[in-house]
C-alpha cells in the first residue's frame, strides 16, 4: 500500500508521517508539499490512501480512498458528509490509525470485487448480445432453481464475503454474534445459528450442542470420556455433545 500525506499544518503532517514509517504498514509513504502536488501524486498512485486535513481543499483531492485528520467530532461528520474512508484525531495514536487503515483495506477489498463483477457481467452482456437486466434476470431465475448455492455470502463486522460451505470447519454461538471458523480464519456475524445452518448446507453440518454445529467432513473421530462424548476437529479442536444431539445427528456415523 501507498500513503499521501498532505495536512495544513507542517509540524502535524511531520508528526504523522513519522508514525506511519514506525507502523512499517506501507511500502511507500509520499508528503504532499502543496495540492497540486498532491494531486499528481493521487493521479499516479489511483489506489493510494490519501491522509489530508478536513479543509475544502483537500476534500477535492483525487484519491479514492482518503482519511480525513483533524480534532473535533464536528470535522469527523465534516468529513464522512465528503465520502472519506476514516477519521483520525490529534495527537496520533498507532492503533487508532492501524483500525482505520483496517477498515479502508476492507472497503478497496469490496470496491475490487465490485469492479471484477461489473467486467464480468459487460463481458457476458457483450458476447451474448444482451442488456444487463436482461443477464441478471436470467442468473436469478437459475440460481432460484439451484437447491443449494456452492457459495454463500455472509456480512462480518469487516464486510460481506463469500463462503464455500466446504471450507467451513464448524459455527459456534457466541452472545448475539456466530464465529465460522473456516480453513483459513474466523469471521463473526449477527445472526442465529439455525439461519446460518438453513444457509449452508444441514446434511452437511451437525449439531454438537445449542451453541455448535460442526461440518461432518472436518471430524477426525468420536470420542467418549466418562459418560461424555466429544467432537475431535482434523486440527485437534474438541467440542462436547449433548445426549440430545447426539442421539439426533450422531448415533448412526
Amino acid at each position: 500500500m501507498i500513503a499521501l500525506v498532505f495536512l495544513q499544518s507542517i509540524a502535524r503532517q511531520q508528526q504523522l508521517i513519522a508514525l506511519l514509517h514506525r507502523l512499517n504498514i506501507f511500502s511507500s509513504i509520499y508528503e504532499a508539499q502543496s495540492a497540486g502536488h498532491c494531486l499528481a501524486l493521487a493521479e499516479k498512485h489511483p489506489n493510494s490512501i490519501g491522509f489530508y486535513s478536513v479543509a475544502r481543499s483537500s476534500r477535492n483531492l483525487a484519491s479514492r480512498y482518503w482519511v480525513a485528520v483533524g480534532e473535533k467530532d464536528s470535522e469527523a461528520l465534516l468529513a464522512f458528509d465528503h465520502n472519506a474512508s476514516g477519521f483520525i484525531a490529534s495527537p496520533f495514536d498507532g492503533l487508532q490509525i492501524e483500525n482505520v487503515i483496517a477498515s479502508v483495506e476492507q472497503k478497496y477489498i469490496c470496491y475490487e470485487r465490485t469492479s471484477q463483477f461489473q467486467q464480468l457481467v459487460n463481458r457476458l452482456c457483450k458476447q451474448y448480445g444482451v442488456s444487463e437486466l436482461a443477464l441478471l434476470a436470467k442468473l436469478r431465475r437459475q440460481l432460484d432453481q439451484t437447491k443449494k448455492p456452492c457459495m454463500v455470502g455472509v456480512r462480518s463486522e469487516k464486510g460481506w464475503c463469500c463462503l464455500n460451505p466446504i471450507d467451513v470447519k464448524w459455527i459456534e454461538a457466541a452472545g448475539d454474534y456466530m464465529c465460522i471458523q473456516t480453513i483459513n480464519e474466523n469471521i463473526i456475524v449477527r445472526a442465529t445459528l439455525n439461519d446460518l445452518l438453513k444457509r449452508f448446507d444441514d446434511q452437511r453440518f451437525k449439531r454438537c450442542n445449542r451453541s455448535v454445529a460442526v461440518n461432518e467432513e472436518h471430524v477426525t473421530k468420536l470420542e467418549q470420556r466418562l459418560n461424555q462424548r466429544h467432537a475431535i476437529m482434523s486440527d485437534g479442536a474438541t467440542f462436547k455433545i449433548t445426549h440430545k444431539y447426539y442421539y439426533l445427528f450422531w448415533k448412526t456415523r
